[in-house]
């Protein structure tokens, strides 16, 4: 008898935990149906860790419905344990624990109700994280808002793009290839995203895939000048200067009159000291656009440079070759001659320090130093 009775009081006891364990759901789930999140929290947490009922799809989609609604509360509790607990991460935890468990998927509408409110939560989250330059929380909320995006069955294409630029920002680079990828497959962001994409595949060192993105833009947005240019900037990274240009020049023949596609020829031009292009697509730039003021100080930069390598290739004569070196020198002074007037009246349009140092440098050049700025 006493060994029955041994056996009846742990079944008894047993019993008891598990109605324990019942009642601090229930008491859950009575507390966060009156919108007291903080106080079913605890009781919520024990039910989590107990065998009884972490194994059940109710006790984690509560767990989701009181954490929820916790990251949407403002007062100084909830504070408290916001920043604390990563709230929107345990949320799509329970979430997903619950569906595994949900085998007859009874839970499916409590799920999207939940998944609303994270899911614009998480996108403002990020937001406001990403203009606070808190880039790694700004991924994490962004990340978040598209798992939310998939319960509710939503493609977040705002929360894929901005995870690219947060994951770029931290130097996550194979997540940033993953956001934009998806940007791609849905459609989103047009060129732009397919520069980023380009310029992710740089950093990782994988030309190829960069080189290949761009030729697959190049294909779907023709004539865009930024894909051009990052092509362009490929080629040049890979010393292929002849690639460089003949990309620039094919799409100058087809649209001569871009603006974009003259300054960045024109910029493409200077990297490769090819200054005489150069000062052609800064013209053509200057005579499609004149609004665009800056581009006589861009010339100017461009027109000095060119000056610095005649000057350069004038001093590497011998002594002996004497006429070569005038010739040169006569050549140079003239140039000079030429652009001093508008080098001259920019500098009194744009007086800054780079401006000032070009003029300088062409009145000692031609021996005018009396007119040198102090």
């Amino acid at each position: 008898m006493k060994k029955n009775l041994l056996i009846a009081t742990l079944m008894l006891g047993t019993a008891f935990a598990g109605f324990s364990q019942k009642k601090n759901v229930t008491s859950a789930i009575m507390l966060a149906k009156k919108g007291k999140f903080v106080k079913a929290k605890p009781y919520i947490d024990k039910a989590i860790k107990n065998e009884s009922t972490s194994t059940q799809a109710k006790t984690w989609s509560w767990k989701a419905a009181i954490y929820a609604g916790l990251a949407g509360m403002k007062t100084p509790e909830a504070k408290k344990i916001q920043e604390s607990t990563d709230l929107s991460s345990e949320v799509m935890e329970a979430m997903k624990k619950t569906k595994s468990l949900d085998k007859k998927g009874n839970f499916k509408r409590e799920l999207r109700a939940i998944a609303g409110p994270m899911y614009n939560a998480s996108l403002n989250g990020g937001i406001d994280a990403y203009n606070n330059k808190n880039y790694k929380k700004a991924f994490a909320m962004f990340t978040a808002s598209q798992e939310y995006g998939a319960i509710l069955g939503l493609v977040d294409t705002i929360g894929a793009y901005n995870a690219g630029m947060s994951a770029g920002l931290i130097e996550n680079y194979d997540a940033a290839v993953v956001n934009y990828k998806k940007c791609i497959e849905y459609g989103y962001g047009g060129a732009d995203v397919y520069l980023k994409l380009a310029d992710t595949y740089r950093k990782l060192d994988k030309n190829d895939e960069a080189a290949a993105t761009l030729a697959e833009a190049k294909a779907k947005f023709k004539g865009d000048p930024a894909i051009i240019l990052n092509e362009a900037q490929i080629h040049l990274d890979n010393k292929e200067y002849e690639k460089a240009k003949v990309s620039l020049e094919g799409a100058l023949k087809e649209d001569p009159e871009n603006f974009q596609l003259q300054y960045a020829a024109a910029i493409i031009y200077s990297n490769m000291e090819l200054y005489d292009e150069s000062i052609r697509a800064y013209k053509s730039a200057m005579t499609i656009n004149p609004k665009k003021d800056e581009l006589k100080s861009d010339l100017i930069v461009v027109q000095y440079n060119k000056i610095v390598l005649m000057n350069e290739a004038m001093n590497k004569f011998d002594l002996s070759e004497t006429d070569k070196y005038n010739k040169a020198k006569a050549e140079r002074d003239a140039y000079i001659k030429e652009i001093l007037p508008s080098v001259e009246a920019r500098y009194k349009e744009d007086s800054s320090a780079s401006m000032k140092r070009i003029l300088n440098n062409l009145y000692g050049l031609t021996g005018q130093a009396e007119k040198r700025i102090k």
